[in-house]
């Protein structure tokens, strides 16, 4: 699978990455934070994307189970 790159937000990080540098002076501390914002930003990605799929599947199979409904309502011998 492809991931697609939101250059708008790795701007943003690299950013507060690079005041990090200038207030601690520490490469390491300032890569591992930006490391830490990726992986936070990855979570809630996944969380994001499992909670709008859990509800997109309750509203297929409710619109499923409603039109097995109007399906069985309706007469056989209808033309």
């Amino acid at each position: 699978m492809k991931t697609k790159i939101n250059w708008k937000l790795f701007a943003l990080l690299f950013i507060v990455c690079a005041g990090i540098y200038f207030l601690t002076r520490s490469f390491w501390m300032s890569l591992g934070i930006l490391l830490l914002l990726f992986v936070i930003d990855g979570l809630l990605a996944d969380y994001d994307r499992k909670r709008r799929g859990e509800r997109n599947k309750e509203q297929v199979l409710k619109h499923l189970h409603e039109q097995k409904k109007d399906d069985n309502k309706q007469p056989e011998n209808q033309q």
